[in-house]
């Protein structure tokens, strides 16, 4: 059979993609390896069951100061199986919701593993489908580690916890990244003993200094366990728990646990899809693309977490968006480089554009501002005063260049600086602006004005 477009993965990249092709009236199929996979990682084992997850404890987490509040029958007790049948039932929704919108715009939807026979054609199961263009939108894997073996028991990966029956006594957490840092947060809220090793020599290592400081703290606060700059160098394993080898700068450490979840990050899905025959190559696992998001084969692009980009479904919907335009169009547009990070850990981390490292490392001249939430009468009234907000400037324009949260609703806040970034706004035309009283937003506006 033969179409203009063939998508590979209906993961958000992929769904997106193939929506616009559709819309433009072309003939698309979208290939996708089994109808609950639909929505990919993303809906089925990732961001939409992890952010329900650390939703549902939140409440837990706010118990006391609730009380102090007056809501005295604050009686809550929590049940892992009711949540898992609410994950399900969430899932199934929003799945059954996305395959629909793909039918019902035209799209043929087709189950089965695909990979290339030529330049222009893939097979899936025994049928051979042909198109003069492909996007490539497999998604990603959780990343193997080195020595820690996955048996889905006592030592999981992130899509094992939401099947979970029971809350684990104690867990060691490997990889103190966003995922790693979100699954602490959730299961210190259920009362585990929760221990985090770092490889590392910071939580969230990406983000600047003073953003990883400020969680290391309010994680100990919480009583996690750290452990930075932390290698698993052996374990063993009985019936009843696992005994992992740490190795630190000040020796070995024997630390005892009931689980251990492998969280050190996602690596691209592209095994069967046979792209030599595509002439499509890959570097490092992921696949090698252009500016424009092109492959080596310049009828086949490749989109999400299957290129060297950030492993985010935002970034993948505007990878999608970029990719249909330019096969629409022959036109050569490239991704936004201005990309919200967010980690919905408790205390919630954002940040957006440049870093000071970043800055520091290219000799660029900037201005850094801080507003602390510990003044700030609405976080007071959430119950947690903790955080701040940090706003890049570049030293000679004052446009606003960046920035970093860490605090209450940061995932959402840091949008403001998403605007103010796009606009090419200073921070004096910010600091004039009007926040409404009492809200969270007003730090940003304290950042600039204290």
């Amino acid at each position: 059979m033969k179409y203009d477009v063939i998508v590979i993965g209906a993961g958000p990249a992929g769904k997106k993609s193939s929506g616009i092709f559709a819309k433009a009236g072309k003939k698309v199929c979208l290939v996708e390896q089994n109808e609950n996979h639909v929505g990919g990682t993303c809906l089925n084992e990732g961001c939409i069951p992890a952010k329900l997850y650390l939703e549902s404890v939140s409440y837990l987490e706010k118990r006391e100061y609730l009380k102090s509040c007056g809501l005295e029958s604050m009686g809550l007790s929590f049940n892992i199986e009711t949540l898992r049948e609410k994950k399900c039932s969430l899932i199934n929704q929003m799945r059954k919701g996305a395959t629909q919108s793909i039918t019902k715009s035209g799209i043929d939807l087709v189950f089965g593993k695909a990979s290339f026979v030529d330049l222009k054609s893939i097979k899936v199961g025994s049928k051979i489908f042909q198109a003069d263009k492909f996007i490539i939108a497999t998604g990603s894997l959780s990343k193997e580690h080195p020595v820690l073996q996955i048996d889905k028991k006592s030592i999981i990966t992130s899509n094992e916890v939401f099947e979970l029956k029971k809350i684990p006594s104690s867990i060691v957490i490997v990889g103190g990244g966003a995922i790693g840092c979100e699954f602490a947060t959730f299961f210190n809220a259920l009362g585990s003993s929760v221990h985090i090793v770092e490889f590392t020599s910071s939580l969230l290592p990406a983000e600047d200094k003073d953003v990883s400081d400020t969680i290391k703290r309010e994680f100990t606060k919480k009583g996690i366990k750290i452990t930075l700059n932390g290698n698993i160098s052996g374990y063993t394993k009985s019936c009843e728990k696992i005994v992992l080898d740490i190795e630190t700068k000040k020796g070995l450490i024997k630390e005892e646990s009931e689980l251990v979840l492998v969280s050190i990050g996602r690596s691209p899905n592209t095994e069967g899809l046979s792209l030599e025959k595509a002439s499509v190559k890959t570097q490092k696992g992921f696949i090698k693309v252009d500016d424009f998001l092109r492959t080596t084969n310049s009828n086949i692009f490749a989109i999400g977490d299957v290129i060297p980009t950030a492993a985010l479904a935002h970034v993948a919907y505007n990878e999608a968006k970029v990719a249909a335009h330019n096969i629409l169009s022959n036109s050569k547009e490239k991704p936004s480089q201005i990309i919200p990070f967010v980690t919905f850990s408790s205390p919630q981390v954002a940040s957006i554009g440049a870093r000071e490292k970043e800055l520091r490392e290219k000799n660029i001249e900037y201005k850094a501002t801080k507003g602390f939430f510990k003044s700030n009468a609405k976080a007071k009234i959430k119950g947690f005063d903790g955080g701040f907000v940090k706003i890049l400037s570049d030293n000679s324009t004052g446009v606003i260049i960046g920035g970093a949260m860490v605090g209450n609703d940061t995932t959402e806040l840091i949008h403001i600086l998403l605007v103010a970034i796009n606009a090419k706004q200073t921070i004096d035309e910010l600091k004039d602006m009007i926040f409404a009283h009492p809200t969270l937003s007003e730090a940003l506006w304290e950042s600039l004005n204290h």
